[in-house]
């Protein structure tokens, strides 16, 4: 491919270099679009999408091309070259890279990255996503609604989070018997009486075929198999987990993974937690409570509604 002997923005007219008003028009939506914080990525991957030619007949933009002319001081005047931007405009952009480069020193072991329970919207029931950005003093992290339609938005630091979380696991872990066991239903369904019904009628006979019957019994077994509750299970596993636990002095990864089906946040920040056997624990609240398990429970089971 052949290389540019001038900038992209530039051209010569008699020997002269200025600006190509076309080019001019693309450099300008560039540095609008990565000021309004979309990324090199997304800004390359649309010159690409409409064909925008970096060269006559060539598209190719890329990461790289893109930050390079972010970067590139000619735009403001300097050398023989007329300015497209002013110095204030291009030292915003270099300051805008600064602080993205920022992003490469986070630690990505940290545990608020091994975080993979849905956290939940309060507004709309939707899963938020954590975006961190070092521009801000006050609270750097914030967790943003991925419904687009709803795209609330709830600054919560990370270390406040955890901590959180560990509060109201420990409310748990010191009174495990707020894990309340669900009532085991005993009662078969119509398809496993009709086929229990089927098979005794088939012993009854003189002459039946084995293999038949053996196959009937198969099916019962299946049935009564995918009828089996694992509510109860499932809350008494959790029961023993935290009956075991010692009482955290600082946010545990793997008792969090043990114990917790997902996470509210309130429009305050406000933290609760469900645990695995759909049981919500909250700050203020005497006891915790499921809708499944206590008629006085006012708790909506929000990980549930997501997905039904």
């Amino acid at each position: 491919m052949k290389k540019r002997n001038i900038p992209f923005g530039y051209q010569y007219q008699n020997g002269v270099i200025t600006a190509h008003p076309q080019e001019v028009t693309v450099l300008n939506r560039i540095f609008s679009e990565y000021q309004n914080g979309m990324s090199l990525l997304d800004i390359a991957d649309r010159l690409n999408a409409e064909n925008v030619e970096y060269q006559p007949g060539v598209t190719g933009w890329n990461k790289s091309r893109i930050m390079r002319l972010i970067e590139d001081v000619r735009y403001t005047g300097k050398g023989d070259f007329p300015a497209i931007i002013d110095e204030d405009t291009h030292q915003a952009m270099i300051e805008i890279k600064a602080h993205k480069n920022t992003q490469h020193s986070t630690d990505r072991n940290h545990e608020i990255f091994h975080i993979d329970v849905p956290v939940i919207c309060p507004t709309c029931g939707g899963e938020m996503v954590r975006r961190h950005d070092s521009r801000f003093r006050r609270c750097q992290q914030r967790w943003v609604c991925s419904n687009a339609g709803c795209r609330t938005v709830i600054h919560k630091a990370d270390s406040d989070l955890l901590d959180n979380i560990t509060v109201l696991l420990n409310r748990a872990i010191v009174n495990p018997g707020l894990v309340l066991i669900p009532v085991i239903d005993e009662s078969m369904s119509v398809q496993t009486l009709k086929a229990e019904n089927e098979i005794a009628r088939t012993l009854d006979t003189l002459d039946y075929d084995k293999n038949t019957l053996r196959k009937k019994m198969l099916e019962c077994a299946s049935l009564k198999y995918a009828g089996i509750d694992s509510a109860p299970y499932i809350a008494h596993r959790l029961k023993a987990t935290l009956a075991d636990a010692e009482p955290l002095s600082a946010f545990s990864l793997p008792l969090f993974k043990r114990a917790v089906q997902c996470i509210h946040l309130d429009k305050n920040g406000t933290v609760a937690i469900t645990l695995i056997n759909n049981q919500a624990i909250r700050k203020d609240d005497e006891y915790a409570t499921d809708s499944n398990h206590s008629e006085e429970s006012g708790t909506q089971n929000s990980c549930q509604n997501q997905h039904s």
